[in-house]
């Protein structure tokens, strides 16, 4: 089949249509899918509690995969009316286990619901009585204790809390080797587990595969329950066509409960089923692993059907990445296929925020997979982001992943890198400002709002006589609090490993099984920190501003800017003016750039001499989606003009609104970067309206200039289409703007989804 036209959509069969408006007519608001909250109403169960106090005297782990298995066998299946993979998710409970830090109390979501207050006394009084240590083993007290005898003062580590940095974790995607699933079965998987627990003698490693093997006969079981629910709806129904559809389904769904798949309906359907319980997170390399299923369907009418109806599943309950293209693990040649263009049409057809697509790049993707890619970005999606094979492989190697392994990566949650099935990258184990750190350096050391002691060195800025002086404290400020810092981020993870919080993705990680440990505690096979990246373009606008405006043009004198920067620059526009013109990362401008070549460098190799609990070197990432707003209203003004209040910035790219020589210019501004060191997940926001978009000469031209971008020093970019006129506009009409789609940071959203702030930071990007 080919799907690699550009002048129509792909065309649903009338039964996808009809799942498609059943889909759109059910399905949850942006918000609720983007954090995966997709399940029915509160049912006032609490199968976690339940769990704990039956097994109060188990071992953490077997406790906590019984809770997760109960929490879904108690769960009500749903069959709707037209489909052909089936699972829904659970309900929104109190309790509930997450990959980011283990099983929760979510009792912030339940204070003022009337049907949870009828209860509220009771599940007190059982929470109580099985004990918070017991429910959450590992807390952030440690994280906390430890920031307040670095500071040396509660003063301070609440100070570091607003605008420095966030420790610890919070999220914590990874992708499964879904390959390993669909090869080994479900039954197949309890025999690789029981073999590796028969050869140990070590009594945590037997409560370890004991909790695998619990969540593996936990989703057998949870498979038969949809199987026993198809026969029961096939005996009620006297139509012939629903009676073979809901048969078709049971017994899909018996044969996935156990055996391995052998067709493409068992693959997804046991895809399906594994996916929901890994929180609806991310699918890694579709195309590649179900493409020998997809070979084999040989009626290509139920095989479009039956990716349309996977690729539905996901819209609706909001999975958050799928990578496509890239090359192949053995042979590095090119591995792009007849599936790659069929997800692509599929999502180009429902046009919507959800899944995250990503199409990997290098000299070798065919012409199409790009053309299809930017004739998306021309009819207003901000999907697909595209990311280089050319300079991700070779950065994976230089941090000591294997050839092969590299070559198989994926992307995850908004822009992250991971090894699928193979690595626990950390995904943000925590954010960290170096404006912030700037901001010090220039006021004696001190927080410039709270007036309290952060770093060691500093000077007022009329002290210093030279850039050089300026680096040197600031450079010295950088790694005495990156040491703390990665050490922070590594009592976060220690917590999150005491807490089991990536149990259910263990079975399907390799080394988790092999060695008997837990994903946080450093079972997978690759397990290198990440370190998100916030105020790098800011910082480096700051060095060259006061470097060119200050010490060598002396356009601003010292004390005259010292006293501007502390009234916010209220009544010093002209000096605010002078410092707004000086040159700006971004604009393809040789002296500010090597600012940012030389900031970046020195805080991700500082990052790299530290190792992560888990066992692997701290690297650096970029894609702060909405933060750039929160820390920017934390961080004080700085000698690159910016004000307190104003964003800093969500990508890699530029400080919203200061590049000012297009797109290519800023692109190549980025690719001077040392973007190898940022393979945690470094992204740049770029912005491609649809109205430059729009003949075939300009989509071609667009298309040469990302792949130029990708193939010589760039690492990802996601994209924007939104015009500024449009998103003026739908601040005063949104209801005229129900459709218009805009990329975030990593992820993508509807513009009249997102907060006023969010809207003016969005904005501000335009500005020239």
């Amino acid at each position: 089949m080919n799907y690699t036209y550009t002048d129509k959509l792909f065309t649903l069969s009338d039964r996808m249509e009809k799942i498609r408006r059943d889909v759109e007519a059910r399905m949850k608001p942006w918000g609720a899918r983007e954090s995966t909250h997709t399940g029915g109403a509160y049912d006032k169960k609490e199968p976690f509690l339940d769990a704990f106090e039956d097994l109060a005297d188990a071992p953490y782990p077997v406790a906590l995969a019984e809770g997760i298995v109960r929490s879904w066998l108690e769960t009500e299946p749903v069959i709707y009316e037209n489909e052909l993979l089936v699972g829904i998710n659970r309900p929104q409970r109190r309790f509930y286990e997450h990959f980011s830090w283990g099983l929760y109390d979510h009792m912030w979501a339940f204070e003022s619901r009337p049907e949870y207050l009828e209860i509220h006394d009771d599940i007190e009084r059982r929470y109580r009585a099985i004990g918070e240590s017991r429910i959450t083993p590992g807390s952030s007290s440690a994280m906390e204790q430890a920031c307040r005898e670095f500071f040396g003062s509660e003063e301070g580590a609440k100070a570091s809390e607003r605008g420095l940095w966030a420790t610890g974790g919070y999220q914590g995607h990874t992708v499964p080797g879904y390959p390993k699933l669909l090869s080994l079965g479900l039954d197949g998987t309890l025999e690789q587990i029981d073999l590796y627990d028969a050869n140990t003698n070590d009594e945590d490693k037997h409560a370890f595969y004991e909790a695998l093997r619990i969540i593996v006969r936990g989703l057998s079981r949870f498979a038969e329950m949809y199987a026993d629910l198809a026969k029961d709806m096939a005996e009620r129904t006297d139509s012939k066509d629903e009676k073979d559809r809901l048969e078709m389904i049971g017994t899909n769904c018996r044969t996935v409960a156990h055996k391995a798949p052998e067709t493409l309906y068992e693959a997804l359907q046991l895809q399906w089923f594994y996916c929901l319980w890994d929180w609806v997170d991310c699918i890694g390399r579709a195309d590649q692993y179900l493409f020998p299923f997809y070979e084999k369907e040989t009626d290509s009418n139920f095989r479009e059907e039956l990716i349309t109806s996977f690729m539905l599943k996901i819209r609706e309950h909001g999975v958050h990445n799928v990578t496509i293209a890239g090359v192949d693990p053995d042979t590095g040649k090119s591995s792009a296929n007849e599936l790659t263009m069929l997800i692509l049409q599929i999502a180009r057809t429902m046009h919507c925020t959800h899944p995250r697509i990503t199409i990997r790049v290098d000299r070798q993707t065919p012409p199409e997979v790009l053309a299809l890619g930017v004739q998306m970005w021309s009819e207003g999606m901000s999907d697909p982001t595209v990311v280089s094979d050319t300079l991700v492989i070779d950065g994976l190697r230089e941090f000591g992943v294997s050839l092969k392994d590299a070559r198989d990566y994926s992307m995850l949650g908004c822009q992250e890198i991971e090894l699928p099935g193979r690595s626990n990258f950390g995904c943000e184990d925590g954010v960290f400002n170096l404006a912030k750190v700037f901001e010090y350096t220039i006021n004696e050391g001190c927080d410039a709002v709270l007036g309290i002691k952060m770093v060691p060195k500093g000077r007022k800025l009329s002290e210093y006589t030279s850039i050089d002086e300026i680096w040197a404290d600031y450079s010295y400020n950088v790694e005495h609090l990156t040491r703390a810092f990665t050490e922070l981020c590594s009592l976060g993870q220690t917590a999150r490993d005491a807490n089991f919080s990536k149990l259910v993705k263990c079975v399907y990680t390799d080394d988790c099984i092999v060695r008997g440990i837990n994903m946080d505690g450093g079972g997978a096979r690759y397990n290198y920190g990440c370190v998100e990246t916030m105020g790098m373009a800011v910082t480096a606008d700051a060095f060259a501003a006061l470097e060119k405006a200050v010490f060598t043009d002396k356009a601003v004198d010292a004390e005259t800017l010292e006293a501007a920067l502390k009234a916010n620059f209220e009544g010093y526009e002209d000096t605010r003016a002078v410092l707004l013109s000086a040159p700006k990362y971004g604009n393809d401008d040789t002296f500010a750039d090597a600012w940012a070549v030389r900031v970046l460098d020195h805080f991700w190799t500082e990052c790299t001499k530290y190792k992560s609990v888990r066992g692997g070197a701290y690297m650096g990432a970029c894609s702060l989606l909405d933060a750039g707003v929160a820390y920017g209203q934390e961080t004080h003004a700085l000698p690159d003009g910016h004000r307190r209040g104003d964003p800093l910035g969500n990508s890699i790219g530029p400080r919203p609104g200061a590049d000012k020589n297009g797109v290519t210019a800023m692109l190549k501004s980025v690719a001077k970067l040392p973007l190898k060191l940022g393979l945690g997940g470094t992204t740049v926001n770029t912005l491609i309206p649809c109205n430059t978009n729009a003949s075939d000469e300009q989509k071609s031209a667009i298309s040469a200039l990302f792949r130029a971008f990708l193939e010589n020093g760039g690492l990802q970019a996601q994209i924007t289409t939104a015009s500024l006129e449009d998103m003026l506009d739908a601040q005063i009409h949104p209801e005229l703007h129900e459709n218009l789609i805009i990329r975030v940071g990593g992820y993508s959203a509807l513009f009249n989804d997102v907060d006023r702030d969010m809207q003016d930071e969005l904005i501000s990007r335009y500005s020239k």
